[in-house]
């Protein structure tokens, strides 16, 4: 066993006490507040930092003793128990809020994210290779308007929207329809745009189909229950055929869009949508 040579005291009290569990403490605040460690490994650096305490403390008191030996005074020995003793409880309790803070679950998701996450999963919209168009493809849900603001906000180049969707919210329908109105973006349909879509298609400067796509319509009705309060379907409908008839739709289609059961979808034929003004070119 090799036997240190005693250090003056005031060295040992800074060397051996002071300025190591300083490190060691503020080692514990970031352990204990900002950064995650598995329980297992805690358990590991508890028990060294343990034993490394012991051992601060034992070079200390045989410096301490040795300082009595030589007739020392008795106040930098008291100031190393003070430390010894503060630095103690300082540990315990840093210890503790790392245990704590490892063991906590992580932060739940919030509701809010969690819905959002949930309907962006429904659909999808993105830029068109050539950057000019946006692409929507999906359900109309809730977060669909927000999300198109921001990119056409970020992208000012944009001239069109391209639509394939069975319908879904009618209220941000209405949303992302005047979005598109109030940018002056043509629109055009791929595949079916039914329901709730059509609103959002007829918003177009210019409206165009592929030759295969198809634009459906039927009554409106409630997604969940036969009523609502203060909810009166009739004039939801009137609204929206106002909105239809702001676009430049002839009157005798804006009779007819809304005859057919909600259970049921209208697909007027190509020639039909050119004579109601539904198609532009």
């Amino acid at each position: 066993m090799i036997n240190r040579a005693p250090v003056a005291l005031p060295q040992s009290f800074w060397l051996h006490l002071v300025l190591p569990r300083a490190v060691i403490l503020l080692a514990l605040v970031t352990i204990s507040s900002t950064v995650r460690v598995p329980v297992g490994f805690l358990y590991v650096l508890l028990v060294a930092d343990i034993l490394f305490f012991i051992r601060q403390f034992l070079r200390f008191q045989a410096n301490a003793d040795n300082h009595l030996q030589s007739m020392g005074g008795m106040t930098l020995i008291w100031a190393g128990y003070l430390v010894t003793l503060v630095a103690g409880f300082a540990s315990i309790s840093l210890w503790w809020g790392a245990f704590l803070f490892s063991s906590q679950p992580e932060t739940p998701e919030l509701f809010t994210d969690q819905m959002d996450r949930l309907h962006a999963a429904e659909y999808e919209l993105s830029l068109s290779d050539d950057l000019l168009s946006l692409t929507f493809n999906g359900t109309i849900t809730f977060g669909l308007t927000k999300r198109a603001t921001e990119l056409i906000a970020e992208n000012p180049q944009l001239v069109g929207v391209r639509l394939t969707s069975n319908g879904g919210h009618i209220y941000e329908a209405r949303g992302f329809a005047n979005l598109i109105r109030e940018h002056g973006l043509n629109t055009m349909v791929r595949g079916d745009c039914s329901s709730a879509c059509t609103l959002v298609f007829v918003a177009g400067a210019h409206r165009s189909m592929t030759p295969d796509a198809r634009l459906g319509f039927h009554s409106y009705a409630l997604e969940f229950g036969s009523t609502l309060p203060n909810l009166d379907l009739e004039k939801e409908q009137n609204k929206d055929r106002d909105f239809f008839r702001g676009q430049g739709i002839n009157e005798a289609f804006l009779i007819q869009m809304f005859d057919e059961p909600n259970t049921e979808l209208w697909y007027p034929s190509r020639e039909e949508a050119l004579k109601a003004g539904l198609l532009t070119q």
